[in-house]
């Protein structure tokens, strides 16, 4: 016959076994981390380049940091081109170029040009086509952010302009901006944070070893009054 103080020192363990295969649900338990949302999507300034004659349209963005303004083509073949506003029609030196590789003869071209604004200065840009006749100088001009007040005004800088008789191409490729045709899905992001520790393990076979221990324990005192 057992002793009723070596069963009650028994069942004191339980608490203890149980706490073992089940830990408390304020434990330190590492959880799988969750996606989380984005915020809205990116605002986008869009400007025709060509499709009323030798003009941006608009020819004014007023643009936010970190906002886009996609460049698309009519025929024939337009660039865009980066230049200080004291000179028109002249290629600022590491400013916005987008290539020639837009030449269509109808409707927009296959690929488009991509500025991502990130700063609010002045940007003024020009078409350096100078075939059949320089199309800066025939008032292909625009500005992204132009000034408040001032004589620096899209108006000004247009008239410079018009008194050039050439325009000049930077010498080497694509800048300030990207490339890129409609429509092609984009590589997906990479997560902004990393996970250092490892997600809780919680498959079935776990689960029932847990519950089949407990049990076990719960027979073997059980056992004790018989």
């Amino acid at each position: 016959m057992v002793s009723t103080s070596f069963i009650v020192a028994a069942l004191s363990t339980l608490p203890m076994s149980f706490a073992y295969y089940y830990p408390p649900a304020n434990g330190t338990t590492t959880l799988m981390p969750q996606p989380t949302a984005t915020g809205a999507a990116k605002t986008t300034h869009t400007v025709a380049v060509g499709q009323n004659g030798l003009t941006f349209t608009p020819d004014t963005i007023n643009a936010k940091v970190g906002e886009d303004v996609v460049f698309q083509f009519f025929p024939k073949n337009h660039s865009v081109v980066q230049s200080d506003f004291a000179s028109p029609c002249v290629a600022k030196e590491g400013g916005i170029f987008s290539g020639f590789t837009f030449n269509t003869t109808e409707g927009t071209a296959d690929t488009t040009f991509t500025v991502t604004v990130s700063d609010e200065k002045p940007v003024w840009l020009y078409c350096s086509q100078n075939q059949p006749k320089p199309h800066c100088a025939a008032g292909m001009v625009a500005v992204i952010n132009p000034p408040a007040q001032g004589p620096n005004t899209l108006a000004a800088y247009k008239e410079a302009a018009a008194k050039t008789n050439t325009s000049t191409s930077p010498a080497g490729g694509v800048s300030g901006g990207k490339v890129s045709t409609p429509g092609t899905p984009s590589s997906p992001n990479s997560p902004s944070g990393t996970s250092t520790g490892n997600p809780a393990e919680s498959t079935g076979s776990a689960s029932s070893l847990q519950v089949s221990g407990a049990l076990g324990v719960v027979a073997v005192f059980a056992g004790l009054f018989l």
